[in-house]
């Protein structure tokens, strides 16, 4: 026994040796993924190319990551060192005793609940006012548990936001805020998350479109409506055109960016290109050159389509193309517009802008508006501080939400 001893403790004391040379381990932690579409799991902390994509997390997915910089988690998976955004993933809080504050950032207030859900009025207990502060001890699914009055009660993230949070005062689900021109940003809220634009979209339609009519000289040039040109989903909104009409590139321009007319949108890309098909391949291609590479159209006019999506990053790269168009931003800067229309039922149409939105700030100076029950309420806007011109855009929101977050970036 006694040699087997030895060997033993000699065994033990070899451990003990080469312990102190062995690599030490990166802290880690786990992050869990956010975004309710899933996130993105890259071989590089890029962007750029859709080739880095090895593979798509699910909500709420967990990983454990060992650093984080410059917006990027290097996680493990599996054996491999991957990258995560921290705009789809967000390191995972420990301990449910901790308590934080809210702040409610709808103008219209909050909706303190017995149960996290909407689907029915009688779980409301009370209206929190804008700008209340509540204390919250933990956070799931889009909604805030909370203590009010001794009693846990819900509250949802569409109304408030954890204070001295990156994206408080944003209640929107995506929005991007920055200067025109540039490629960063000055604010940010799940900007790389899909969402469905809406009209939004005609700003692609009027770039695509009025490229082709300034090359070819016809924006000014007299043609006729005719049934097919005009035909949109039902529940589109229109301009008002009928068959037989007898308009321009540039009528139907304001028609389709000042009233939102489906019509117009259709008619632009049909006489643009000879078939709505053609037209939709043109704002495709033109998408991809800006860089609009998280984005796909199905339309001209941004009626919903499952395959018919973009992100607030894109739509800012739209915006800052859109930007550089005078003859499209007066248009779009335009509170209303009068036009004749001549043809068998010749007549005078008005437009009102479909904008409604802070109507007396002078400093928003142009904008577009979108809305379908699957988007809800999508904008751009484009505002000018000073001598500076930002672009702010904001996806899937409920009015309230909209200008919620378009006063946040007029006050900051």
């Amino acid at each position: 026994m006694k040699p087997l001893f030895r060997i033993f403790l000699a065994l033990v004391l070899l451990i003990v040796l080469c312990l102190p040379a062995l690599p030490a381990q990166a802290a880690s932690y786990q992050v869990i993924v956010t975004s309710t579409i899933g996130a993105n799991i890259r071989t590089k902390p890029s962007t750029s190319s859709s080739a880095t994509i090895t593979r798509r997390a699910p909500y709420k997915a967990k990983f454990t990551a060992v650093s984080y910089a410059n917006g990027w988690y290097k996680i493990k998976d599996g054996k491999a060192d991957r990258y995560l955004s921290d705009q789809v993933a967000k390191k995972a809080t420990t301990g449910s005793a901790s308590t934080y504050s809210l702040t409610v950032t709808s103008t219209i207030g909050a909706n303190i609940r017995s149960k996290p859900s909407t689907s029915s009025s009688a779980t409301i207990t009370r209206r929190a006012p804008y700008r209340s502060t509540l204390t919250a001890t933990s956070y799931t699914n889009g909604w805030y548990k909370i203590t009010d009055g001794g009693k846990v009660r819900y509250v949802s993230n569409q109304v408030v936001q954890k204070t001295g949070s990156s994206t408080a005062g944003y209640p929107v689900a995506s929005m991007r805020y920055f200067k025109l021109g540039s490629s960063g940003y000055e604010a940010t809220k799940e900007s790389f998350a899909r969402r469905y634009p809406a009209s939004t979209t005609k700003l692609l339609t009027a770039v695509v479109a009025y490229d082709a009519a300034a090359k070819k000289g016809t924006l000014d040039q007299t043609f006729t409506l005719n049934y097919s040109m005009l035909a949109v989903p039902s529940g589109s909104s229109t301009a008002g055109f009928r068959s037989g009409d007898k308009v321009t590139m540039r009528q139907l321009l304001n028609g389709m960016l000042i009233r939102s007319g489906n019509d117009a949108a259709k008619a632009i890309a049909v006489r643009t290109a000879g078939s709505e098909s053609k037209f939709v391949s043109m704002m495709n291609s033109r998408a991809g050159n800006i860089g609009m590479s998280a984005s796909h159209f199905m339309n001209p006019h941004g009626f919903y389509h499952p395959s018919h999506y973009t992100t607030a990053a894109d739509m800012q790269k739209l915006a800052n193309t859109y930007a550089k168009y005078g003859d499209l931003m007066t248009i779009s800067g335009r509170k209303s517009y009068k036009t004749a229309v001549k043809g068998p039922y010749a007549r005078t149409l008005t437009w009102y802008h479909t904008n409604t939105s802070l109507p007396g700030d002078t400093r928003i100076y142009a904008s577009k508006t979108g809305y379908t029950p699957e988007s809800a309420y999508t904008r751009v806007f484009f505002i000018k501080k000073g001598s500076i011109r930002y672009g702010l855009v904001t996806l899937k929101g409920t009015l309230p939400q909209t200008e919620t977050t378009l006063r946040s970036v007029l006050n900051r």
